[in-house]
């Protein structure tokens, strides 16, 4: 009996995991009476409990859910200058067969009348003009009263007189409702509030002067919500702490000073990370990144010695997917990275690495390559994502030849990102150059110039254009020196013409990989989003690759075109490109990737 009792007790939890799934209740369809200006794609696109469709065959319905689906469709209306909306929401429940049960939702809409902007009242400003306090609040004559906008861009708005020194403004917005909106502003500008001091807070065994060396203000200065901004985001630059929050404090018995009080966390000083998965990543110095499997184990200490330097050690394997010629890469480095270089604000990494490359043909293994060197990087940032990269390289390969082969050499790469987004791209441009001279000593002299351009045009709310246009040149390059670096360039694969298998655009007579000292290419695409993360796209890819420049660059370009599906992650969009060569229809090709192409 007791025994009877355990395995009943035991299989309870799955019992009730079996009558829950008889009392779900599937969504079928969902009606709408007086939508007259909005229209039913526009709802679908807002309401959570939607009717089943070509990705979700059988949505489940919650009816906690449909009442705020009701709250988030008014407030949709209310942006729209529809005020006296009133939306009720029903549903019934119809046990359509003998397994399952299915809601039909129906939303009964009285839009009532949409307001507009007749007139607009600003009074009490005199530092910001009229024309610039609408644009902030997105503000109109004779468009339809949008209050949630108005309210959501108010901040824009106290943030412009916090630039100029207005800490303390005050802003007070009333409209005025009749047959038409006037949007009466009251603004109390207040006084000009300078910084008294500066305090620490929770800063730990970090000396101060780390601190106080990366404030963008002096006491004294005007208060400036920019330098405030820039200083919190220096201070998360150096690697120590994880949140900067810097707020002002008033001064008792004074209405023109504060202090500036910085609150600081920290990352835990020492610690293990770990991370793996299927990403991009570079298998080699000059070729692009390829798709793999790769796992990590990094132990770092974000605060060497006490000072604002840090110090990591990591191992890493990559084992790409896409090729059967490189096999697992190997990585140990040693690295040490501080935000200041000779007493300036000069971020720079050093970094000391070992590498072992197994190479394969046919599945038989070849030979091992290594590769090991250091590295001195320097970046200076211009804005947001964009920056200026140096660096100098010194690296030794051993392999199974008789002649080593040993680079020297320096680079500077610059990138102009202009992108709304780095993952989701929607609109804006990248400019990306590289310039590399090797030589200094080294077993190969040779210059090459690698230049990227990237722009992206929003064509609707769920479509975006996208073209990249890529140009390089090697000069110097002796042909018969092995490319084990892949310097040379190279087309092919799920990162640049998706037609062809990876780095297998052109081949040797041996079947092997073939790397020209020209490339040109370009990559087109029409990305439209179908359903919440669904999306597909529509592209054409176009090469070349030379040792000299034809005449004619079009006759010689090769194409593909194709159609993918993507499906947005929080590392960014998985793909699964199909791709076939127009010269040849009977060659083509399915390829995986992750992230976006560009």
């Amino acid at each position: 009996m007791i025994r009877k009792l355990k395995v009943f007790i035991y299989l309870m939890p799955f019992i009730g995991i079996i009558l829950a799934q008889d009392d779900q209740i599937f969504i079928r369809a969902l009606t709408l009476e007086g939508n007259e200006n909005v229209s039913k794609n526009e709802i679908l696109f807002i309401v959570r409990q939607r009717p089943p469709n070509f990705f979700f065959r059988r949505p489940k319905f919650d009816p906690r859910l449909l009442r705020l689906d009701a709250l988030t469709l008014k407030n949709y209306y209310y942006s729209k200058g529809f005020l006296d909306v009133i939306i009720k929401e029903s549903y019934t429940i119809e046990d359509a067969d003998n397994e399952n049960k299915y809601t039909d939702i129906l939303y009964e809409i009285n839009e009532g009348n949409q307001y507009h902007i007749s007139k607009i009242d600003i009074i009490g400003n005199d530092l910001i003009s009229p024309k610039k306090i609408n644009k902030l609040l997105d503000l109109k004559v004779n468009t339809p009263y949008n209050p949630v906008g108005l309210n959501d861009n108010l901040y824009l708005l106290e943030n412009e007189y916090q630039e100029l020194g207005k800490l303390f403004a005050s802003i007070n917005i009333q409209d005025e409702i009749s047959d038409s909106v006037t949007v009466n502003i009251k603004i109390d500008e207040g006084k000009y509030i300078y910084i008294n001091d500066t305090r620490i807070e929770r800063r730990g065994n970090i000396d101060s002067l780390i601190i106080l060396r990366e404030l963008k203000y002096r006491t004294g200065d005007l208060y400036s919500k920019l330098k405030i901004d820039r200083t919190s985001k220096h201070l998360r630059e150096i690697g120590i702490f994880s949140t900067a929050n810097i707020f002002p404090e008033k001064i008792p018995d004074s209405d023109t000073l504060v202090n500036i009080i910085i609150d600081l966390r920290r990352y835990k000083q020492r610690e293990w990370n770990s991370s793996g998965g299927y990403d991009p990543i570079s298998f080699a110095e000059g070729a692009p990144e390829l798709s793999a499997f790769s796992a990590i184990i990094e132990w770092r200490n974000r605060a060497f010695f006490n000072s604002p330097k840090q110090f990591s050690t990591k191992i890493m394997v990559g084992i790409p997917v896409e090729v059967d010629f490189i096999a697992p890469r190997l990585r140990y480095d040693l690295s040490l990275f501080s935000n200041w270089f000779l007493g300036v604000r000069f971020p720079s990494k050093m970094t000391a690495y070992y590498e072992r490359f197994i190479i394969y043909e046919e599945q038989k293994y070849q030979e091992s390559i290594d590769r090991f060197g250091t590295n001195f990087t320097q970046r200076f940032r211009l804005r947001d994502r964009s920056y200026i990269e140096t660096k100098s390289l010194w690296e030794y390969f051993a392999d199974a030849s008789e002649e080593n082969i040993q680079e020297r050499s320096i680079s500077l790469k610059l990138n102009i990102d202009g992108k709304d987004d780095p993952l989701f791209t929607r609109k804006g441009y990248l400019i990306n150059g590289l310039i590399k001279s090797a030589g200094f000593g080294g077993n190969r002299a040779y210059t090459k110039l690698d230049m990227t351009l990237n722009s992206y045009l929003p064509l609707s709310k769920s479509s975006v254009f996208a073209i990249r246009m890529q140009i390089g040149k090697l000069w110097g390059w002796d042909n018969d020196n092995d490319d084990y670096s892949f310097e040379k360039f190279y087309l092919g694969g799920s990162t640049s013409m998706r037609g062809w298998e990876v780095l297998r655009f052109t081949e040797t007579e041996q079947k092997e990989p073939n790397g020209e000292t020209i490339r040109l290419m370009t990559n087109i695409e029409l990305r439209q989003k179908i359903y919440k993360s669904f999306g597909i796209t529509i592209f054409s890819d176009g090469g070349m690759l030379a040792e000299v420049f034809p005449k004619d660059i079009f006759s010689e370009l090769k194409w593909d075109a194709g159609i993918g599906i993507t499906i947005d992650t929080p590392l960014g969009p998985a793909r699964l490109d199909y791709a076939t060569q127009l010269d040849d229809m009977s060659r083509h090709k399915l390829q995986l990737g992750v992230q976006n192409l560009f």
